[in-house]
């Protein structure tokens, strides 16, 4: 009996010690299950990241930037595959997964202010996916990992459009219904301010509801929102703005930022991205000081300005589309060289900010509205200065660092644009006005500026003479992506088979 106790005492020293063992080796570092607040961060640098990334491709569609000839010929001249693409769509989906988890624990958790941002941020993203690729998945979008739903069903842009509307209602419903004090952790654009995350959701309804108003009726919709603001709160200032803050140098955008030159200037002026003709003309025309703030003086400009003070800086656009013999003829026929051309300037490239959506944008959608009779209440030339304003606003001065060091816009310049006759609203060209201004606000942010153009044809923009196509009007579906069952059977039973090619619009174009 003595031995059979031993032996017991023993196996429950064992069991125990085992038990202790696999506790002892749970890594507290590394949880099975993450906490929600722990996924809102990577979601939300995520996609704005994937704004950024635009900048340089879609920005070059729609005449933000522009290559001189020879340089980036895949994507200045148009001669595009499924594989130029591939990131933007797999980079996406990638995300959405991450949103669905975020979903999933916030219902578990009974955190519906966790829920009401996986809706928002899942519709910020997808709605970046479906403005360029057209129909997409977004039900099923990011469940590739759920048995069953491998190879996620596609939806016509129209439906997609309309299940962010209805995603964004639920999530302005969830935020107005939360109980007073209730705040969010790790919230790195808002800090937890819900109420301004409840005015990004239904100011992102704008938007979407805008970006259709081509192909249907939204003025009922558009007129809910902007006559209601106690139902629909949307940004009252800059400040409300969609504006992801980068908390360090290596996160900036880092497309732009390369080791400046030893000169002084603070940019790279052998930089490839030159900014285009377009966007120079746009900002000339009206004496707008926004073209310190996108543009640097040519780089022979600057080295004679710091040689002699007396000689102008020079601001200079690149015309789009040229191929190398092209480039080179321009160089002959006007005497410009290489240095004789404007590229990014260094307020952009010391920037730490991210416009996923700002209120400039939105003033210029409440203007069009206005002006297009929809209901809206308000003032087209009141709202319609309010706009520009809002975007000057975007760049005050940093700290006391000088002009020369940091531009910025100053009162001054802010009265002098508006002494000038050319830049008050004209209701006879009001929608080319609100277009145009809409096109230099959205500078460096591709898919917005892009997505307006292809809605309004507005600014007028032109390819190069000798293009391998005409302007893109969407982004092809991956070359991967091209192999998903789904999506070959929704080409099959909605596109007569054709797989789209760059040159398809996508359904809200007009």
């Amino acid at each position: 009996m003595k031995k059979y106790f031993a032996c017991l005492a023993i196996a429950v020293l064992a069991f125990q010690s085992c038990s202790d063992f696999e506790d002892i080796n749970v890594d507290p570092n590394n949880p099975a299950i993450v906490p929600v607040e722990m996924l809102l961060p990577p979601v939300i640098s995520g996609g704005a990241n994937t704004m950024v990334g635009s900048g340089r491709r879609a920005g070059q569609y729609v005449q933000h930037l522009a290559y001189p000839g020879g340089s980036s010929e895949a994507d200045g001249r148009f001669n595009l595959t499924g594989a130029s693409w591939r990131e933007e769509w797999n980079g996406a989906v990638r995300l959405i997964k991450d949103v669905n988890q975020m979903r999933l624990l916030a219902e578990q958790n009974n955190q519906p202010e966790y829920l009401a941002l996986a809706h928002i941020n899942k519709v910020y993203i997808l709605s970046l996916v479906t403005d360029v690729f057209g129909d997409i998945p977004y039900d099923e979008a990011g469940m590739g990992n759920v048995d069953g739903l491998e190879f996620p069903r596609f939806q016509a842009q129209e439906e997609v459009y309309q299940r962010m509307l209805e995603d964004l209602e639920h999530a302005n419903k969830l935020l107005a219904e939360l109980p007073a004090g209730v705040s969010v952790s790790r919230d790195i654009l808002y800090n937890g301010d819900l109420q301004k995350w409840r005015k990004f959701a239904n100011t992102l309804k704008i938007r979407i509801l805008m970006r259709q108003s081509a192909k249907k009726d939204v003025a009922q919709h558009v007129t809910e929102i902007f006559n209601n603001p106690n139902r629909y709160p949307v940004f009252a200032n800059v400040d409300d703005g969609a504006t992801l803050v980068y908390n360090n140098s290596s996160d900036f955008y880092a497309w732009f930022i390369r080791n400046p030159s030893s000169d002084g200037s603070g940019v790279d002026f052998s930089d490839n991205a030159r900014v285009s003709d377009v966007m120079v003309g746009l900002l000339e025309n009206g004496a707008d000081p926004r073209l310190f703030i996108y543009a640097a003086p040519t780089r022979n400009s600057f080295l004679a300005n710091a040689s002699d003070a007396s000689k102008e800086l020079e601001y200079r656009g690149q015309i789009a589309g040229l191929s190398s013999a092209e480039q080179q003829e321009l160089y002959e026929r006007t005497g410009l060289k290489e240095g004789d051309f404007s590229v990014v300037s260094r307020r952009i490239r010391r920037d730490n900010r991210a416009f996923l959506m700002t209120y400039s944008e939105l003033l210029l959608l409440k203007a069009e509205a206005i002006q297009r009779d929809m209901g809206v209440t308000g003032h087209v030339e009141e709202v319609y200065q309010e706009a520009v304003n809002a975007s000057f606003d975007k760049w005050k001065q940093v700290g006391s660092q000088p002009q020369i060091q940091n531009p910025y816009i100053s009162d001054s310049q802010r009265e002098a644009y508006w002494a000038r006759a050319v830049n008050q609203y004209q209701p006879e060209k009001g929608l080319t006005m609100i277009a145009e201004q809409y096109f230099i606000d959205s500078f460096l942010n591709g898919f917005e500026g892009w997505a307006s153009w292809r809605r309004t044809g507005i600014p007028e923009i032109k390819t190069g003479p000798s293009v391998l196509a005409s302007i893109p009007v969407r982004y092809v579906y991956s070359d991967n992506e091209q192999n998903n069952p789904s999506l070959i059977e929704w080409v099959n039973e909605h596109m007569e088979g054709n797989m789209p090619n760059h040159n398809v619009k996508v359904w809200f174009q007009p």
